[in-house]
């Protein structure tokens, strides 16, 4: 029972990461944005399993290397709060594996999304749609906001 407990404990201080990088990072909000649309229109496309787990890793790949990045970044501002060039390289580094990361996502995205047929096709759903179609128009209005208007109570350095 106390293993189970220790488990429990453990799941819940990953939430409470993962709630922090949501409300403290922009970039993390970015990201939840496009897997959100990314997400929204699969069903639109006839992809194999294949394809479907390669956008999931995508999805998870970049959403985790933000979270070590927001980990790495709070780390060396703790170890090292003045200005130093390995502090510097190290904040940088992380910021670059998610970089690397978004941009084979949106590559394996372009590659897997770009199809005019269907792009045709979603646009005519949503024409033969309006209350959906006003609703994706509002949905991309929550997300803008979302990812831009800071949250409250923006991160306790001292958590």
């Amino acid at each position: 029972m106390n293993r189970l407990r220790s488990l429990g404990r453990s799941f819940c201080y990953a939430g409470r990461g993962i709630v922090l990088c949501i409300k403290n990072e922009r970039n993390m909000r970015i990201h939840l944005c496009a897997a959100f649309y990314v997400l929204l229109l699969m069903p639109f496309y006839g992809f194999t399993r294949g394809e479907k787990a390669l956008i999931f890793v995508c999805i998870g790949l970049v959403t985790a290397l933000e979270a070590v990045n927001t980990a790495v970044e709070a780390a060396v501002d703790l170890i090292s709060p003045e200005k130093h060039p390995l502090a510097g390289l190290a904040k940088d580094a992380a910021a670059g594996a998610v970089l690397f990361a978004a941009i084979g996502a949106a590559a394996a995205g372009i590659t897997l999304y770009f199809d005019t047929a269907v792009l045709k096709s979603i646009y005519e759903w949503f024409a033969s749609r309006p209350l959906l179609a006003v609703l994706f128009v509002l949905s991309a209005g929550a997300w803008t906001a979302f990812v831009f208007v800071p949250c409250k109570g923006k991160a306790d350095k001292n958590e």
